[in-house]
C-alpha cells in the first residue's frame, strides 16, 4: 500500500498540532445517497454553522473521474469552468462553540485501503474519539411517517437499547463500510447514523431525510446542531405526494400498505428515530477507547479483540 500519511494534507494556516476536537463527522458519498440525504445534510451543517477547511485528501488519486464525470462548462468556443471534486476535512463549530470535524466529498473510487489508513491518520493526529458516518438508504417506509433511523457500531455497545431492523446479508461494498470496518478493527470507535427513505422519493431530494441525519449525528456525538430549515422544502414535497395519492388509486394503496407495516415495526420496536433513540455519552465511549488504548499498552487484547477467543 502507497503510503497513506501523504495523502492527506493540512491547510497552509492550520497548526494541526494544536487542533484536538473528540468528533469526526463523515459524509463521503456513497452509491446509495437516497433523497441527496448526505448533500443535503451537508449544505445544512455548512450554510447554518461556522466553519472552515482545515485540510483535503488528494482526489486526484482516489477519485475516478472516467467512472462518475465531473461537470465542465463550455461557453460558447472556449472552456469556462470545471467542478474539480474535492474530498474535503471542515472544522465546524456547534451552537454551544464545540468544534468538530466533518469529511465531505465524492465517494473514493480508488485505494480503499489507503483513504481509510489516511483518515485513521487524522483520527490519531486531531485526537478524535469518536468518528459518525451519516447517510441514507431507500427502504420501504411511507413518507406520512416520521423518517426512521436506524443505526451500527463498530462495537455493538456503543448502540444503547437501539435495535437494528437490518438483518444478516452480503451486499456489494461501499466505502463507507470499509472504513468502519478499518477504524474498528484499530480501536477507533464507529457509529453509522442512517436514513431510511421512501423508496420513491430516493431519487428526489428529500429533506426529512437530511433532518433526521442531523437529528442522529446530533444525539450520536453531543452536538448543538441546527435542525429549523427543512420546514418548508419538506411541505412543498408532501404536499405534492399527496396530491399524487390522491390522484392514483394504487400509489394510495402501496403507502397504506407501507404504513401499516411502519406501525407494527413501530409498535414492536424493530423501527427507532432520531428523537427516541439513546447512545452511551461522550463520556461512556472516551473510556472504553481509554480502555482500548491501556490494552495495548498492557500487551494484551481488548475484550473485543476477534482473536480472543475467550
Amino acid at each position: 500500500m502507497l503510503d497513506p500519511v501523504s495523502l492527506f494534507s493540512w491547510e497552509p494556516h492550520v497548526d494541526q498540532r494544536r487542533l484536538r476536537v473528540d468528533t469526526l463527522v463523515v459524509t463521503l458519498g456513497s452509491f446509495s445517497d437516497a433523497g441527496h440525504g448526505q448533500r443535503l445534510l451537508n449544505a445544512h451543517l455548512l450554510n447554518y454553522l461556522p466553519n472552515r477547511v482545515v485540510g483535503r485528501f488528494d482526489a486526484d488519486q482516489v477519485v475516478d473521474y472516467a467512472g462518475r464525470r465531473p461537470l465542465i462548462v463550455f461557453d460558447g468556443d472556449h472552456y469556462a469552468d470545471y467542478a474539480k471534486p474535492g474530498i474535503d476535512l471542515h472544522l465546524v463549530t456547534d451552537r454551544d462553540g464545540k468544534q468538530f470535524l466533518l469529511l465531505t466529498g465524492p465517494e473514493p473510487s480508488l485505494q480503499w485501503e489507503r483513504m481509510a489508513a489516511s483518515i485513521a491518520h487524522v483520527i490519531e493526529q486531531t485526537g478524535v474519539v469518536r468518528t459518525i458516518l451519516a447517510h441514507a438508504i431507500p427502504a420501504g417506509v411511507p413518507h406520512t411517517r416520521r423518517t426512521p433511523l436506524t443505526r451500527y457500531a463498530s462495537d455493538p455497545a456503543l448502540l444503547g437499547d437501539h435495535r437494528s431492523p437490518l438483518g444478516s446479508f452480503t451486499m456489494s461494498a461501499s466505502f463507507g463500510g470499509v472504513l468502519a470496518l478499518r477504524l474498528g478493527e484499530a480501536g477507533h470507535p464507529v457509529v453509522g447514523t442512517v436514513a431510511l427513505v421512501p423508496h420513491y422519493t430516493a431519487d428526489s431530494d428529500y429533506p426529512d431525510a437530511a433532518r433526521t441525519l442531523v437529528e442522529g449525528v446530533r444525539d450520536a456525538g453531543g452536538l448543538a446542531l441546527p435542525t429549523e430549515g427543512f420546514e418548508l422544502p419538506s411541505v412543498a414535497l408532501h404536499a405534492q405526494l399527496e396530491q399524487h395519492r390522491a390522484n392514483n388509486d394504487d400509489f394510495a394503496a402501496h403507502v397504506a400498505a407501507l404504513e401499516e407495516a411502519y406501525d407494527d415495526a413501530r409498535q414492536d420496536g424493530s423501527l427507532t428515530d432520531a428523537e427516541s433513540a439513546t447512545l452511551p455519552s461522550a463520556d461512556e465511549i472516551g473510556a472504553q477507547v481509554e480502555e482500548f488504548l491501556a490494552g495495548l499498552r498492557d500487551g494484551r487484547p481488548s475484550d473485543d479483540d476477534p482473536d480472543d477467543e475467550g
